[in-house]
């Protein structure tokens, strides 16, 4: 199989995952990484064209294969596709921006937070892209790639940078990844967002804060290094194998947001008030739905 035939098997969803083309990929990697980087880049300067294809899935591909090569060339044109405003980016993702894009940027990052730190300051960008650049830092932190510390001092400048309300999701990230990081030193700041009421609240609370706090900076470390949520991307196939465009009952044609298998989210969980976590999923994709409606 040739560049263009895996290329061509890669393009579209027929409702069977394309595992040989998968694999001739990686066998092909050093010839077909600049072509997935040019296809990348291209797409990112004609997102409205691309969302009338509706099985078009060549993307979703892309950033998982460049993200299982450790690609740094990648790490520009993620950045590009995923920085423009409104709701176009989670269109054509679905569920890779909440479930694995803070992953994919964390992969092709080499460790530069840089590019991440101006997704997640640019305020023209999606809240939840925004959101999924702010948990790629915590992959960093957990594969050893910067210190916790950096991100601490980053998230301290956060928390006096960030606007009001219009921000309350990207606040409500900021809080439970400072609590993933068992970040203490941010106690303060945490407290006063609580107290302005800027963030949503079903999905943390003060109590599941100094919960996680009296842990310690130690064992949260090593929750966040076993937890495969923070783990680099590592075998695109066994990412992508299970998305249910790809199962048999599944239809060819179905919405990109709900093609992939929802699997468990951050590692933070309040044993103590015994929160249903399967439930706290399914109400925070209903608000991601009800702000999307709210803003077309």
């Amino acid at each position: 199989m040739q560049i263009e035939e895996i290329l061509s098997e890669l393009e579209n969803n027929t409702g069977k995952f394309p595992l040989v083309a998968i694999e001739r990929a990686r066998e092909e990697r050093e010839t077909i990484t600049p072509r997935l980087l040019s296809i990348l880049e291209e797409l990112s300067n004609n997102l409205e064209e691309l969302l009338e294809k509706s099985d078009y899935i060549l993307h979703l591909c892309a950033f998982y294969l460049l993200a299982e090569f450790r690609e740094p060339l990648a790490y520009p044109v993620i950045i590009k596709f995923f920085s423009v405003p409104g709701e176009i980016a989670l269109d054509l993702t679905g569920d890779l921006v909440t479930e694995d894009l803070g992953r994919i940027l964390a992969s092709v990052s080499d460790g530069n937070i840089e590019p991440i730190k101006q997704l997640i300051d640019n305020k023209e960008v999606n809240e939840y892209v925004r959101g999924a650049a702010l948990k790629s830092l915590l992959v960093l932190v957990a594969q050893d790639k910067i210190p916790r510390k950096q991100v601490i001092q980053y998230y301290k400048e956060l928390f006096s940078n960030l606007g009001g309300e219009e921000d309350y999701h990207i606040w409500t990230s900021l809080v439970i990844n400072s609590v993933e990081l068992c970040a203490v030193e941010l106690n303060e700041e945490i407290n006063r967002v609580f107290e302005e009421d800027l963030i949503e609240q079903f999905f943390i609370d003060q109590e599941d804060v100094n919960d996680s706090f009296q842990q310690g900076i130690e064992p949260a470390l090593n929750k966040l290094r076993e937890n495969p949520r923070y783990s680099f991307i590592k075998d695109a196939i066994s990412e992508m194998q299970e998305w249910t465009c790809f199962r048999p009952s599944g239809s060819r044609k179905e919405e990109f947001t709900t093609v992939f298998v929802h699997r468990e989210g951050t590692s933070f969980s309040s044993s103590k008030k015994g929160k249903n976590q399967a439930k706290k999923k399914k109400m925070q994709e209903q608000s991601r739905r009800k702000n999307r409606s709210k803003k077309k």
